[in-house]
Parts: structure tokens; sequence; C-alpha cells
């Protein structure tokens, strides 16, 4: 007797296009001998076990359990939709239910979550309360017993884990101020006016303050540190737009004498460290991360600016672009269907076409990737260090081009729910 095992066509798609990626010639062989050594085992003793492939199905979580999902330590964290109540469970890696918290309000998404010490914080985004939009959450993360809470989002924690910073809207007056991570007791508070907003300093992945922008009065920003104080007023150009903190400065764009230019402000010192115009067209320039640089975007350019003076790098026609961690972005993602191309952020440099493929999530070391055929989905990998092909890790059910990768587990959202894979190395 003959068994034959579907792990997928090891050749790749039909429809792949010539420049897209392909199996390498290796990794063609191995999946062929895979089938091969697996059908031989089950012919010659029928209760073999069969050997390991990378990506591994676990459980499908049904409606009505709802996506986003967020990750926190080995947990995955999605909420339950009931008609009279809504509740926020957890999942472990292997797929067992773990504990399941009732929530307050309409609660519609899982926002964030972070396990910090012995506590689990969550922030839920509730679309019932237009003025209460949010809720953090301090819980066990074992039980999910509820240790304290409050009207707020998470701004982020202080190194050492002791005091999480929090933001409060309602229909009163804005707020910001300083929790005790572990039992919930307020530190210190400060409100605010529509005038006021903040960005989170990080040094090491921690909150490192946070930066105050006041646009009563002509632009003007401040440190504001983790014991609530302020510093001194620094005036920001004439009608900034758009700050962002990334790295150690604080960038933002602004117009003078007819053309765009974008300012940048060293952290937490708030001097000047830089001012350049590149030869933006648009009036709208958007700016984020790209480690270790500065990506500026007007309609589908980008231009990669130095952080330490503003030169700029490289720029392109690039079709939207997507930070993929230190080193790589991913340029092309505005495209449908997609045909992404891997490059790397300092030079520009062309590493991988990902043509069809669509990103699933990257934990750094490495990116996953999807790609649905019919009623199939394949699941690839790519090394960030080394992104010279994709490799076939396994196949799936459809996927609505929508994953999370949380560590080694991957969440896609499903025709019927959310299926849950576990990947190996």
């Amino acid at each position: 007797m003959t068994v034959l095992i579907d792990l997928g066509d090891p050749r790749g798609l039909a429809d792949e296009p010539d420049d897209g990626p392909r199996l390498s010639r290796s990794g063609r062989r191995a999946l062929a001998l895979l089938t091969v050594a697996l059908a031989g085992l089950l012919a010659c003793g029928g209760s073999a076990p069969p050997p390991a492939v990378p990506l591994r199905w676990v459980t499908q979580l049904e409606p009505p359990l709802a996506a986003p999902v967020v990750f926190a330590g080995d947990l995955v964290l999605a909420m339950h939709r009931g008609e009279a109540a809504r509740s926020l469970v957890a999942v472990g890696g292997d797929g067992t239910q773990r504990w399941r918290l009732p929530l307050d309000g309409d609660s519609t998404e899982v926002h964030e979550a972070r396990q910090v010490g012995t506590t689990l914080l969550v922030t839920v985004l509730d679309s019932a309360a237009a003025a209460e939009p949010w809720t953090t959450y301090g819980l066990d993360p074992a039980t999910g017993a509820r240790l304290w809470q409050e009207r707020a989002y998470l701004l982020g924690v202080g190194p050492g884990g002791a005091t999480a910073v929090l933001v409060g809207m309602t229909a009163a007056l804005d707020w910001y101020g300083g929790w005790d991570v572990a039992t919930g007791r307020r530190l210190w508070r400060r409100t605010l006016d529509t005038s006021f907003w903040l960005a989170p300093h990080l040094v090491d992945g921690q909150l490192a303050g946070a930066v105050l922008v006041d646009t009563r009065d002509g632009d003007r920003v401040r440190m504001v540190g983790l014991d609530g104080g302020l510093s001194a007023a620094h005036p920001l150009p004439p009608r900034a737009s758009g700050l962002q903190v990334v790295g150690g400065l604080a960038v933002v764009a602004y117009e003078r004498d007819g053309r765009r230019r974008v300012a940048a402000l060293r952290l937490p010192t708030l001097e000047t460290a830089w001012d350049v115009a590149p030869t933006f067209d648009s009036r709208h320039v958007y700016l984020t991360a790209c480690s270790p640089l500065v990506c500026a975007s007007a309609a589908d350019e980008v231009w990669l600016l130095d952080p330490a003076d503003g030169a700029v790098r490289w720029q392109g026609q690039v079709g939207g672009f997507t930070p993929l961690g230190p080193g790589r972005v991913l340029t092309g993602t505005d495209e449908r269907p997609l045909s992404g191309v891997l490059r790397d952020v300092t030079t520009g440099a062309e590493l991988l076409r990902l043509d069809g493929w669509t990103p699933a999530g990257t934990d750094g070391s490495r990116l996953v990737l999807t790609r649905t055929d019919g009623d199939r989905t394949w699941f690839g990998v790519v090394d960030m260090a080394r992104p010279d092909r994709v490799r076939l890790v396994g196949t799936g059910g459809i996927t609505l081009d929508r994953c999370w990768l949380g560590g080694a587990t991957l969440v896609c959202q499903s025709l019927i729910g959310l299926d849950v894979y576990r990947l190996t190395d």
C-alpha cells in the first residue's frame, strides 16, 4: 500500500512570476524527501510518528472570539464578543484556554498587552464610550484576576517595570499620570486640554519620559519625566506637524519660504540637532522610524534621512513602505496584488523580491509570509540577516491576509475563525 501525505506543491505556485520568490533547490529536495520518507514510514509501520514540519497547526479559535489578537509572554489575547457581554480570553501557545475575564462596556478589540513582572497590563478599546474610549487593566497573568483598572491607555512602562504612564480622555478633561504597576496606586497626575498631546520617548524599549507638545500660544515642546516633572519649554518651528519620536530625536515637518522641511530636536535636551529641506513634492510629509534611519514620506516617495545630520542617504518612488525592524524595510506595500521588495534601510539596495507574498509579521530575526491560492495558504519564512530566499515551512487553510505573529505563535484569520499555528526553528 502507498500512502501520500499532501504537503503542497514543492515547485511553488503555477502562476509564480519568473522573478518572484522561489524555493531553493535544497528546499525543494528537502520537501520531496520529507514526503517520500513519511509515505514510507506509514506504509511500512502504519503507526510510526510522522516527522515534524516547521509549521504546525494547533487549533482554531471559533467566533465569537474575534481579531485582532495581541501577544504577551506565552499568551494569545483575543476579544470574546458575545451578544450580551464581552470578555477578554487568554489562550496558551498549545491552544488551550487559560482564563476568561468579563469586561465592562462594549469593548471591541484588544489594543495592547505586555507582561511587566508579575502583572499583565492590557489596554482595550471601547467604541461605546466615545468620551472615554480606552481601559487599561492590571491582571494576574496566570489566572486573569483583575488587580486594578483605569479608564486610560498605556503610554509606556519605565525602567524596572515599576511605573506605568497612562493617558486618559474624558468629556470634562484629558490627563496623564504615573501609576504603580503592581498595585495600581496613582503616583501623580496632570491635566491636559485639546491644545496638548504626548509622544513616548523610549530608550532600549523602556519609557524614559514623554514629549509634551503645547499648541496654545505658538508651538512649544517640553519633556515629561517619569515623576511628572516638566522641563523648560522649547519652541517648535511655526505650524509644525506630525511630531514623531524616532530613537533619540523628536522630528517634525513644517514649511518655510514655500518649502517643506524636517527639523529634529535631540532628546532629552530638546536642542535643535538639524533642519533640512529634502525635495518634497507634497505638502503632506509623514515621519517615522526606519531603524537606524528616519523615514520621511510624501505621496509615494520616501527619503531616508541620517539621524546624525539629516542628510539624505537614499530616496525613491517605492509605492509605500513598511519598516521591518533594524536594517530592513519593505517597499511596494501599496500595490495589489502585493509586489513587495525587501530592502536594506541604509542603502536602499534590493535584497529580495516578494511578489505574491503577504507579510504576516516579524520577530526581528525572521519574516513570516503567506500566499493564498484557492483553498490553500502557503507559509514562508525569510531570514532577516541573510534574506536570499523564501523558505517554505508549511501549508494551511484559507487566510484573509490578516495574520499576527508573537514569538513562535502565528494566528491567522480564516473563513471560519482564527487559526493558531506554531513555528519551530
